[in-house]
């Protein structure tokens, strides 16, 4: 929508620059910038020529003595039109013309000029120009130049959030001005008419909240005054006629649509607001026959539809140059009903775009009186009658706003009687109630309904940069604290901090997806979309897989060799809704490197390197890596596991299926955990850091025999738990597996560990590491039944 900045300043009085407006608008959540800027300049005033000499050291300059009607300026000017009485722009001292220009005090010739006088290129209303401007000899002086130019408006395009249908209006924004400055908007007069009663609207449907009817006899049709035509320009709309082009003006300037009937064209003198019958038929202003349902609000006379309610009217009864008598409507009706009949007719408009959104319900009232009012001056008719039927009695919603909630909520401490101010100068009623306020909403702000509301309205105006956090609330980015928290956020946080300290980046998709997309994967969907945007947006989505893969895929497309996502959001299963993390992984671990061209390496993210980074990153040892019983049917059969938190298995891992990544060179690694399903509390301990120890490390090869039977990861239980003991061993290693039965036994599996033990205070001895090594090969046997390996012939272990 786009706004005139003069127009705004018929309602609020304020002296910003339209780029400055432009700003200011946008820091109270409405999206603007300066489209057209039909000002260029600061401190430029209309003045009056008095006098006029030759410069004494310049033959081509003059000598000017101009004056704004309180004080006298002496000016050097070289125009060849200039004259005594001419009334002329004068930039002053400090004024500022396009292209940056300063005007400085400054010597001419020897004389010393207080300004310049302007030609239109000068002020940057034309490319070039001969001489200076030149205006109308009963312009006022002593005023800004910007008031007394008749096309000099700049355009401000603004985007308006869907709950915010008050906004789209000139009134609307100068209701946002008027609350961020503190400052009255006033509504413009309308005269007071003495209007019989009208006895002629039936409303029979309750999708029509209110309708108010007038009937004005005597209108001659005619084109509109400069002023409107121009007015509805700027907004991009077309003048047709005096009566349509009051009607659209209102509907920009208060946010009311209104709609005007020749009366000659009904069938009756009875107009019925009704719902449409099933095949009913109506020809729009568009030309366009639309074929209406019992679900349709429509305008009708006793035979036939004249308009579709809300949204637009019927060619049959449209304004001409015969139209002598109109019948004019100012209506609400219910903003579902007119978002689905437009939809479903593929027709829109300006009126349905308020409607949608909700009109302000008292100002169909106001809105009418001041159309009224201006027919009667541009279009001479004189009004025969009125009616206003209320469907629903309208009454103001009230909530109660707690003092102490505002600063508990913002987070900064605002006192009670700037909280009155700012909701005062929103329209807000208040009624003070101790540390309670008791608000009255007004009927053009339909968004606020509880009292989050009104809090949200204080941050919005009192302005967002005011919501400062303390030192002691600042968060270093290094560490991750979270008493009390829950394993949602924990877990979410300590996922986050890991992979992208692995070099992952993170994905943010929608929530939607295709069928066809979830069909690759076999993956159900279980909510359809009654309204997709798109087809590829036709369901929710049962699982990140589909979002990421098409992302992995877009970037392979790209020529990306390497992808390392991961997401965390909702999927929407048999359950309902759900929180997930997932991560996809494909491409080079890392770069090449000279020094490895000869020996070939170029690892890949595999199944075995994925689970290196799932292991990784789970936060606790109550998480375990285990095999997968029932795999998703997108997993490689053979490459897969499960992730189990305390018995349940809460998330799977492992190699994408190669019929599904036929397409792409090399495997692709996913892994995604439901977050929900872990119902236990996590409490991240706070990161501490240490020095590394100055002495060395003692490093010991052990090779141990197990049942083949064994999970491995009970064999790592083991050496962590000597680990967290308070013992010297500090790492370990596996670096062989030995599964030859000749060398290890029948039904037996060999294992090689490299074990790193180091002291910090002091440097260890052989006894120290020996006893220490002997705690951990005892336990093996005592708790597992592993054995150290017996030496070979060979003499190796």
């Amino acid at each position: 929508m786009k706004v005139s900045y003069n127009w705004l300043k018929k309602f609020v009085d304020f002296d910003l620059s339209p780029r400055e407006l432009a700003s200011l608008l946008t820091s109270v959540g409405i999206e603007a910038f300066v489209v057209v800027n039909g000002r260029f300049w600061t401190n430029v005033i209309t003045v009056r020529v008095l006098d006029i000499c030759k410069h004494p050291n310049a033959d081509k300059l003059s000598l000017c003595k101009v004056s704004d009607g309180i004080k006298e300026y002496l000016i050097v000017c070289g125009a060849k039109n200039i004259a005594v009485d001419q009334i002329v722009a004068l930039a002053k001292v400090g004024a500022i013309l396009p292209g940056d220009f300063k005007i400085k005090k400054s010597k001419i010739r020897g004389i010393e000029s207080e300004g310049i006088i302007c030609s239109q290129k000068e002020l940057g209303l034309e490319c070039d120009s001969e001489g200076i401007l030149v205006l109308d000899k009963g312009t006022k002086i002593g005023n800004p130049l910007e008031e007394v130019l008749d096309k000099l408006d700049s355009v401000i395009e603004i985007e308006v959030a869907t709950n915010r249908g008050d906004c789209l209006s000139h009134l609307g924004v100068a209701r946002e001005i008027g609350a961020k400055l503190r400052k009255i908007v006033s509504l413009p007069e309308i005269k007071t008419l003495n209007i019989p009663m009208l006895n002629c609207v039936e409303v029979k449907s309750n999708l029509c909240l209110r309708y108010i009817g007038s009937t004005i006899s005597n209108v001659k049709i005619g084109p509109s005054p400069k002023w409107i035509v121009e007015a509805l320009q700027k907004n991009g709309i077309k003048a047709i006629n005096n009566i349509v082009d009051i009607t659209n003006y209102i509907m920009i300037e208060m946010g009311q649509p209104l709609h005007a009937f020749d009366m000659a064209k009904l069938s009756s003198k009875q107009v019925v607001v009704r719902n449409a019958f099933d095949l009913e038929k109506i020809i729009a202003l568009d030309d366009k026959k639309y074929e209406l349902d019992s679900e349709t609000l429509i305008i009708a006379d006793v035979q036939k539809p004249i308009a579709i309610a809300g949204i637009m009217g019927g060619k049959y009864t449209s304004i001409d140059e015969d139209t002598s008598t109109i019948f004019l409507e100012s209506a609400v009706f219910n903003a579902e009903s007119v978002r689905r009949t437009s939809k479903r007719l593929n027709l829109s408009s300006d009126a349905s775009y308020r409607f949608e959104r909700g009109v302000d319900y008292k100002m169909a009232e106001f809105a009418m009186s001041r159309a009224i009012s201006l027919i009667v001056d541009i279009a001479g008719g004189k009004v025969e009658a009125k009616e206003d039927l209320q469907n629903i009695k309208y009454e103001n919603s009230k909530i109660i706003l707690r003092v102490e909630r505002v600063t508990k909520i913002l987070g900064y401490t605002i006192e009670k009687n700037e909280i009155a101010e700012i909701l005062r100068h929103l329209g807000i009623d208040l009624q003070p109630m101790g540390e309670i306020l008791l608000c009255t909403i007004p009927s053009w702000r339909n968004d606020l309904k509880v009292e989050v509301d009104l809090i949200e309205e204080i941050a919005r105006i009192k302005g967002y940069d005011s919501i400062m956090l303390s030192l002691k609330e600042k968060k270093s980015v290094n560490k991750m604290y979270c008493p009390n928290s829950s394993f949602l956020s924990a877990i979410v946080e300590e996922f986050r901090s890991k992979l992208k300290g692995l070099g992952f980046s993170e994905a943010l998709n929608c929530s939607f997806s295709e069928i066809k997309e979830l069909n690759k994967f076999d993956l159900k969907y279980y909510y359809k979309i009654s309204n997709p945007i798109s087809k590829e947006n036709e369901v929710l989505r049962p699982s990140l897989l589909p979002c990421l893969y098409k992302n992995l895929m877009l970037n392979i497309k790209k020529g990306a060799e390497t992808i390392t996502l991961f997401e965390h959001g909702k999927i929407f299963n048999e359950l309902g809704e759900r929180k997930t993390f997932a991560i996809i992984a494909y491409g080079k671990v890392w770069p090449e490197w000279w020094m490895w061209a000869e020996q070939k390496i170029e690892p890949r993210y595999d199944f075995y390197f994925g689970g290196g980074i799932i292991k990784n990153i789970l936060p606790s040892d109550e998480f375990i890596i285990d095999k997968n019983a029932i795999p998703k049917y997108y997993y490689h059969s053979g490459k897969n596991a499960s992730v189990v938190y305390k018995g349940k298995i809460v998330g799977q891992f492992g190699i994408l299926r190669p019929s599904i990544t036929e397409n792409v060179k090399g495997e692709v690694f996913y892994f995604e955990i439901n977050l929900d399903l872990v119902d236990e509390f996590y409490v991240c301990k706070t990161p501490f850091y240490k020095m590394y120890s100055k002495f060395p490390v003692v490093k010991r090869d052990i090779s141990i025999i197990a049942d083949k039977t064994l999970k491995f990861s009970k064999i790592e239980k083991v050496i962590e738990s000597i680990m967290k003991s308070g013992g010297v061993l500090k790492e370990y290693s596996l670096f062989s597996v030995y599964t030859d039965e000749n060398k290890v036994g029948k039904n037996n599996i060999g294992y090689s560990f490299r074990l790193s033990y180091q002291n910090n205070v002091r440097t260890l001895t052989d006894e120290e590491v020996n006893k220490d090594m002997n705690v951990l090969l005892d336990k093996f046997n005592s708790d597992l039944g592993v054995k150290l390996r017996e030496k070979s012939n060979n003499g190796v272990s």
